[in-house]
């Protein structure tokens, strides 16, 4: 029985240790989540005043800050994981055109699986390759709906108007087999007014015809690694 009273007193003292660790750790923790606040607010506040700055950049027409907004644009765009799509602009503020340049990747990159069946013989899973025609007309189709959705999503962003026309450019870049280096090759070229282009209704387009409509250059064969002849599309 006389042993309690010390019992008591160290489970007491052990009991206030206890409370003032708690507390240090409760302070040490509000701390800590303060300073993440204030690194949170402070990364806002210069996101928000960078994109102020922008902003205000843009309404002058500012050449840098047309071309951070069409790579912000762009970089927005999102295409399967597989589809690497790389993008090269300039503005000349004189004319108001973008001219702009989109690499995709080449032929050997795109899946060329038609479907796959079961045979039962074997019990396997066998692939389906496309014809050569049907693996053609895939990677026309690829090209030609890049840059029609290259063009749309440009003007579409652009409300204030900024950019009046675009010389845009769709190829790849591949080994050259006769020199072994890499080379660029274009696939389609195209220069789009922003009126001529706001009169098409893409929800019901053919973009192959629609290119041919807007004057484009298109490789007959891009499959084969055949470049569009350029040299006479529009420039503004």
């Amino acid at each position: 029985m006389g042993q309690l009273p010390g019992r008591r007193q160290q489970l007491a003292d052990q009991h206030a240790l206890d409370e003032q660790r708690r507390h240090h750790a409760l302070a040490a923790a509000r701390a800590r989540y303060q300073d993440e606040c204030a690194a949170r607010e402070a990364e806002a506040a210069q996101h928000n005043a960078s994109l102020d700055q922008l902003m205000t950049n843009l309404s002058y027409g500012a050449v840098d800050a047309v071309q951070e907004y069409v790579g912000i644009v762009l970089a927005n765009s999102v295409y399967p994981e597989d589809f690497t799509v790389e993008h090269e602009s300039e503005f000349d503020p004189g004319t108001a055109e973008l001219a702009l340049r989109v690499l995709i990747p080449g032929p050997d990159k795109i899946p060329t699986i038609k479907s796959y069946k079961y045979v039962k013989a074997s019990d396997e899973i066998t692939p389906m390759a496309l014809s050569q025609k049907d693996s053609k007309d895939r990677y026309a189709g690829i090209v030609h709906q890049v840059a029609l959705r290259t063009l749309h999503e440009i003007f579409e962003a652009d409300r204030r108007g900024l950019v009046q026309s675009i010389s845009l450019e769709v190829g790849t870049e591949t080994i050259n087999p006769a020199t072994g280096k890499e080379t660029y090759i274009p696939f389609a070229a195209v220069g789009a007014p922003r009126d001529a282009f706001s009169e098409i209704d893409l929800s019901a387009v053919v973009p192959a015809a629609t290119l041919e409509h807007l004057g484009a250059a298109v490789s007959k064969n891009p499959l084969g690694l055949v470049p569009a002849n350029g040299s006479g599309v529009r420039r503004s």
